[in-house]
C-alpha cells in the first residue's frame, strides 16, 4: 500500500534535516579538533616552550640540541621576551662547552649592545673580557672592557668581581701604578678587607718600589689576620723591604724572631738570613 503523498513529504524532510545536522555535527566537530590541534601546535612552537625544551637538553648533555633550539629562537622570534636569555645561553655554550670563541663573542656582545639593561648583561661582559685575556691572549682588550664596565657600574657587588681582574690585567701588563690605584678602590668597599687583596696591594707598593707604604700594608696582615696563611709570607716581605730601605740590622732581628714562631719554615728563614749576613760582611770589607 503506498503511502499517501503528504506523508512521503514528512519523511523526506526528516531525512534531510537529519543529514543537515549530522554534516553541521561532522563540521563542527572538525572545526573543534582543529583548533583543539592547532593550539596544541602553537603552545609547542612558542618560544617560551621551546626555551625551556632548550635549558632541559643542555642539562641533559644534549648540547647540540640546546644550541639548534636557541638559535631557532633568535632566528624566529625576535621580539620575545626570552631572545635575550637564549643569546646569553647560547654565548655560554659556545664559550664553555663548544670551546668556539668568535662565535661565543658574537651572542655576547649581541646581547649587551641590544639588552643593555639585561640581568646577566654585566656578567657578558664579564665572559668577553675573560674570553679577550684566557682565550685569545689580548689582555689590552680585556682591559678596554673591564675599563666600559668601571664607567658604567657603581654596584658594589659588581665591583668587588671587576676591580681585582682589572688590577691584575694591569698588574700583568706591567702598569703597576695604575694596579695600585685600582686595589686603593677595591680595598675601600670593605670595612675588614680580605687578606688576600690586602696582601695583593702590599705587594704592588713593593713593586714600585714605596717601601715605606708596602711595610704597613703587609703589617696590617699580621694585625687583622694573625692565623692567616698570608701572614707568614707578609712577615719575609716586611724584611725584604728593610733589606730595601738599608735597615738589614732591622730585617735580621725580624727574621730571627720569626725562627722561633715558625720551626717548620726555618729552611727559607735562615737562607734569608744568611743572605743579608753575607752582603753585610761585603759591605764591611
Amino acid at each position: 500500500m503506498t503511502a499517501p503523498e503528504p506523508l512521503r513529504r514528512n519523511k523526506s524532510i526528516m531525512k534531510s534535516s537529519s543529514r543537515v545536522r549530522a554534516i553541521r555535527l561532522l563540521v563542527i566537530t572538525v572545526l573543534i579538533a582543529g583548533g583543539i590541534y592547532y593550539g596544541i601546535s602553537c603552545n609547542r612552537d612558542r618560544p617560551e616552550h621551546l626555551y625551556s625544551k632548550a635549558i632541559d637538553a643542555a642539562a641533559s648533555g644534549n648540547v647540540e640540541t640546546a644550541e639548534n633550539i636557541y638559535k631557532l629562537i633568535i632566528k624566529r622570534y625576535p621580539n620575545s621576551s626570552v631572545r635575550k636569555d637564549a643569546l646569553y645561553q647560547l654565548g655560554l655554550l659556545e664559550y664553555l662547552y663548544l670551546n668556539d670563541y668568535t662565535t661565543a663573542l658574537e651572542y655576547f656582545y649581541d646581547l649587551v649592545y641590544t639588552y643593555p639593561h639585561y640581568k646577566h648583561t654585566f656578567d657578558a661582559y664579564m665572559y668577553i673580557a675573560q674570553i679577550y685575556q684566557e682565550k685569545q691572549h689580548l689582555p689590552q682588550k680585556a682591559i678596554e672592557v673591564y675599563e666600559k664596565l668601571l664607567s658604567s657600574t657603581s654596584s658594589e657587588e659588581y665591583l668587588k668581581q671587576l676591580l681585582p681582574r682589572l688590577a691584575s690585567e694591569y698588574e700583568g701588563a706591567g702598569n703597576i701604578p695604575k694596579a695600585i690605584s685600582i686595589y686603593d678602590k677595591l680595598l675601600k668597599l670593605y670595612p675588614k678587607p680580605p687578606a688576600s687583596y690586602l696582601y695583593e696591594f702590599a705587594y704592588l707598593n713593593y713593586l714600585a718600589g714605596h717601601y715605606s707604604d708596602a711595610v704597613k700594608d703587609f703589617q696590617k696582615i699580621s694585625l687583622l689576620y694573625p692565623q692567616s696563611s698570608y701572614e707568614f709570607s707578609a712577615q719575609l716581605a716586611v724584611a725584604d723591604c728593610y733589606e730595601e730601605t738599608g735597615r738589614s740590622e732591622d730585617a735580621l732581628s725580624l727574621l730571627n724572631g720569626l725562627k722561633s714562631q715558625y720551626p717548620t719554615e726555618t729552611s727559607i728563614i735562615g737562607v734569608k738570613i744568611d743572605s743579608i749576613t753575607k752582603r753585610l760582611k761585603n759591605k764591611k770589607k
